[in-house]
């Protein structure tokens, strides 16, 4: 009987330092959260866009010319229909406000007091989709994977329309701003940077990233981190280099389209998440270059801009 006790003594303690062992050498796993942007239908958001550029052209000769641009949007995303993580959204940018300075020119724009947008070719890029809605539609994991509107339709149709009647600058600047690169530029706060999915502080994922920065479109597969929960407030980081591909683009200054050779922009970009799904601000900065060609003369630009998403208001429509 006493042999019998020992033996199953050594059994329970054998079996107690193996389920020690196991459960010290298992990974713990660390707390996570589902990182989803979240829409309801019938609901509204406005948000305040604003983007400052500083521009430095430098040419063959090593002529530089410089220009600043500030941008201010005012917009309104009205979620119409909302099942299952898919949200179709509606987006219209209602006004805005614009400022150009370089040497020798100041350039102001408001769409609220001006009656039509001033003759400047710049300022077209902008006035482009301002009060034409459009919607897209976005999945759980927020890749945009529509967009659509009567009102975009009907403007490229126009100017399809009367291309043969138009300047070829002013034709290429009016179209690109009503594709989809430069309408989810302002439409799309997401950018894939939201994973739609449950993670932990410090993980990483990978995803396609797009930016339209002064009229060049910049793209790659990017990194993104969770970098922080502060009280309920999600913060993810997207701190990469996109590259800039071959395009027809149009230059301040330069009364022809160019055709850009090479490019890329380091981005430092950070969206702040509510854990009710609500994005609260994005922000973006970005620090980027492109060599590119008109005729015989190649000119490079080095650009710096800084763009803001920021929240100011909800309501039920």
């Amino acid at each position: 009987m006493i042999k019998a006790s020992i033996f199953i003594l050594i059994l329970l303690l054998g079996s107690t330092g193996l389920f020690a062992q196991r459960s010290g050498s298992a990974p713990i796993e660390p707390d996570a959260f589902r990182v989803q942007a979240l829409y309801r239908a019938g609901v509204a958001q406005s948000y305040e866009i604003e983007e400052n550029t500083e521009v430095v052209r430098t040419h063959s000769d090593s002529s530089k010319k410089t220009y600043k641009r500030w941008v201010k949007y005012f917009a309104t995303i009205r979620a119409i229909e909302s099942m299952n993580g898919i949200a179709v959204l509606t987006v219209t940018l209602d006004s805005n406000r614009y400022k150009f300075t370089a040497d020798g020119l100041d350039v102001t724009y408001d769409s609220q007091v001006d009656i039509t947008p001033k003759n400047f070719a710049d300022l077209y890029n902008y006035s482009g989709p301002l009060s034409r809605s459009f919607e897209i539609t976005v999945s759980p994991y927020g890749e945009v994977t529509k967009v659509a509107g009567d009102q975009l339709d009907f403007w490229r149709n126009y100017l399809n329309e009367n291309k043969n009647d138009m300047d070829s600058v002013l034709y290429m600047i009016w179209i690109q701003s009503l594709e989809r690169p430069n309408l989810l530029q302002y439409g799309d706060l997401q950018k894939r940077v939201i994973p739609g999915n449950r993670v932990s502080v410090d993980s990483t994922w990978d995803h396609d990233f797009t930016l339209r920065v002064d009229g060049v479109v910049y793209s790659n597969n990017v990194k993104s981190k969770f970098a922080k929960n502060a009280g309920g407030v999600y913060v993810l980081e997207t701190k990469d280099t996109i590259v800039a591909d071959p395009q027809r683009i149009h230059a301040y200054g330069i009364p022809y389209v160019s055709d850009l050779i090479d490019g890329d922009a380091i981005v430092d970009h950070s969206v702040e998440l509510t854990n009710t799904g609500t994005i609260n601000l994005v922000t973006s900065n970005v620090n980027a270059w492109f060599t590119a060609k008109v005729s015989n003369e190649i000119f490079n630009h080095k650009i710096k801009s800084k763009t803001t998403w920021k929240l100011t208001g909800q309501y039920i429509w």
